[in-house]
């Protein structure tokens, strides 16, 4: 049994002040305009109103007809059984247009929903919330004057986003402080950044993609000319890991620096019809790239690693990806509704149905679990003689930074030792209990682990390291 399967209610739902967390979003910037039939109804289609009339008309109780009508949309879209095709009223609508922007007027924070309250998960780098001292951990128990306890995460949202050059009031509760903290915020644009890159040494680059929306390929461009000015003698690092997707043409328009003159993708349609082929005319580079994917790395982020490997390009490290190939495009309806719908699927340039199969690394290398999942991990109290999968998790974190413990899911007297000793190296309050310090301390641990007990990327730089990468055709060996 996998973490995701043992943390249970433990697993995060975050929302940036305004934005959703993404899940698999659109993959087609271009959107469809629905234009009514001309021709009848036919009796199969008819029987659709003969029911609503039935209902409508007979039903004990009465009922709006706009529920019955959303319904069998919904009924509609069930019956694909594409995972994929989603149905949007009005307001869901916004939500996801701006959630594929990737910009939106708030504060900066990222915010998570605790039992009744909610907490900051993390502030964005030179936001507002960043500016004025909003810490992970922090609970904000008041906006704008209302209560936030037990209302929700989106009421939260919603208070928390607004027009640029307005300000919120809020109140927050701070691990470790004895009074409540008032602070008046700032929205601005806030503009989630979705590329990270650095040198991890002297001519060579690493650059971590973590989705793909509107803004992306602009990102990416613009940090990977500059790191490449730099001096990219040794190599690349690509990490793809974690990367649910997003707009086809980011993850195209990407490819177009990096995958060598020739194909990159095509997209197929019904009856296996080709609608598009895209090309790159890039030379290729003169140093090795080494692409990190994983089970989560789906839709563009597949689409992107495929190319690379097909075109011998990169080579891939890690673990088979999730295989999630189809382009949805959103289809206006009527009302300010859509629907985000299948509308092709997705080919390799060697002709690789990556949907469902996913696309297997050239050297297949595992990472520890609890590495993986540990920011899934939300704050909260446990103590003597609890039991169950978070208390297993918090163990297993123990574990993995160096503390002996016997991962059994009950928080027993070896647990508390254990816990003691690392809120002692910590400097903070040596309850032998968790608590929100304590998850701020242990989560900052496991961030330092992830990156030092990282096996895939320091097999990529095992690779990196030996001469002649660039001639390597087999793997796992």
């Amino acid at each position: 049994m996998c973490i995701r399967d043992r943390v249970g209610t433990n697993l995060i739902t975050y929302y940036t002040a305004g934005m959703s967390a993404r899940s698999d979003a659109e993959d087609s910037a271009k959107v469809i305009k629905y234009e009514p039939a001309q021709s009848s109804y036919d009796e199969d289609t008819e029987i659709l109103f003969q029911t609503m009339e039935a209902i409508t008309k007979n039903y004990y109780t009465p009922v709006e007809k706009e529920i019955l009508v959303e319904g069998a949309v919904k009924g509609m879209i069930k019956s694909l059984e594409d995972p994929q095709v989603q149905y949007y009223d009005s307001n869901a609508l916004d939500a996801f247009l701006l959630d594929t922007r990737g910009s939106y007027g708030g504060i900066g924070v990222r915010i998570i929903e605790v039992g009744e309250h909610v907490v900051v998960f993390e502030t964005f780098a030179g936001s507002p919330a960043d500016r004025q001292g909003l810490n992970p951990g922090d609970r904000i128990i008041e906006a704008d004057g209302h209560d936030l306890t037990g209302k929700g995460i989106d009421f939260v949202v919603e208070l928390l986003r607004g027009p640029e050059n307005t300000t919120v009031d809020i109140v927050i509760k701070r691990p470790g402080a004895d009074e409540p903290i008032a602070l008046t915020v700032e929205r601005e644009e806030i503009r989630v950044t979705s590329v990270f890159s650095e040198m991890l040494e002297e001519g060579l680059g690493y650059i971590k993609i973590s989705n793909f929306d509107s803004h992306t390929a602009e990102e990416f461009s613009s940090q990977f000319r500059e790191i490449e000015q730099g001096g990219l003698s040794r190599g690349l690092i690509l990490d793809l890991r974690d990367n649910p997707g997003g707009l086809v043409d980011q993850a195209v328009e990407i490819a177009k620096l990096l995958v060598p003159e020739g194909e990159i993708v095509r997209l197929v349609g019904r009856d296996n019809d080709v609608k598009t082929i895209y090309y790159s005319s890039a030379v290729k580079k003169p140093y090795p790239i080494v692409v990190l994917i994983n089970e989560e790395s789906a839709s563009s982020a597949e689409l992107l690693a495929g190319a690379l490997q097909d075109r011998d390009a990169a080579l891939l490290v890690g673990k088979t990806t999730f295989g999630k190939a189809s382009v949805q495009q959103l289809v206006y309806l009527a009302d300010d509704r859509a629907i985000l719908l299948t509308m092709a699927r997705y080919f390799t340039p060697s002709g690789h149905d990556i949907h469902q199969h996913g696309i297997e690394p050239d050297f297949e290398v595992d990472m520890p679990e609890i590495l993986r999942y540990y920011r899934y991990f939300l704050p909260g109290r446990l103590e003597r003689g609890d039991y169950g999968p978070n208390v297993e998790m918090l163990q297993m974190m123990l574990d993995q930074i160096g503390y002996t413990i016997d991962v059994t899911g009950y928080f027993d007297e070896q647990t508390a030792r254990a816990l003691t000793d690392f809120q002692t190296a910590a400097g903070i309050t040596r309850s032998g209990a968790f608590d929100d310090q304590t998850w701020i301390q242990l989560r900052e641990a496991l961030d330092l682990a992830a990156r030092e007990q990282d096996d895939q990327l320091n097999f990529a730089l095992d690779l990196i390291h030996k001469p002649g990468l660039w001639n390597i055709t087999g793997g796992n060996d």
